[in-house]
């Protein structure tokens, strides 16, 4: 019977234990303390031969500013760039620029079904042609940031 008697307070002692941690980590997850985005940091990345200088994620647009590393302009070939999110519609993006060592804008509209200070990442392509190439060829890259 001695066993069987301190093969229970075993138990119960544990059991006990591990309802507390499972309870903590609730009432974590819960106050959104383990919400991995929250600390998950912007950023922007993008193809080898061009450099992300900057970005800007609203409720409305969506502006991606890159520079062209590639040592030799290129003629962005569609004002069209295609640009997907997985928080809301992108529409009507427009690239410019693109000499050598110039900078590239991408401007979209956008309507974020997030609120405000929360993160978004967002997908684009820009198709180019290198100055005196004859093939299209495509720019892909990736933003995650804050709406603001």
């Amino acid at each position: 019977m001695k066993r069987a008697q301190a093969a229970l307070e075993f138990l119960t002692t544990y059991g006990w234990a591990f309802i507390v941690i499972l309870v903590m980590i609730g009432a974590l997850a819960y106050f959104g303390v383990l919400n991995p985005s929250k600390v998950t940091p912007s950023r922007c990345i993008v193809e080898a031969g061009f450099d992300c200088k900057d970005f800007k994620i609203t409720s409305g647009t969506i502006n991606i500013l890159l520079f062209n590393r590639k040592g030799t302009g290129l003629t962005i070939t569609s004002n069209n760039t295609l640009a997907t999110s997985d928080a809301g519609t992108i529409s009507s993006c427009n690239a410019t620029g693109g000499g050598v060592d110039q900078s590239i804008t991408i401007n979209c509209s956008a309507s974020f079904a997030t609120s405000l200070g929360s993160k978004v990442k967002v997908d684009f392509n820009i198709p180019y042609i290198i100055n005196g190439g004859t093939f299209t060829q495509t720019a892909q890259g990736s933003v995650y940031g804050t709406v603001q």
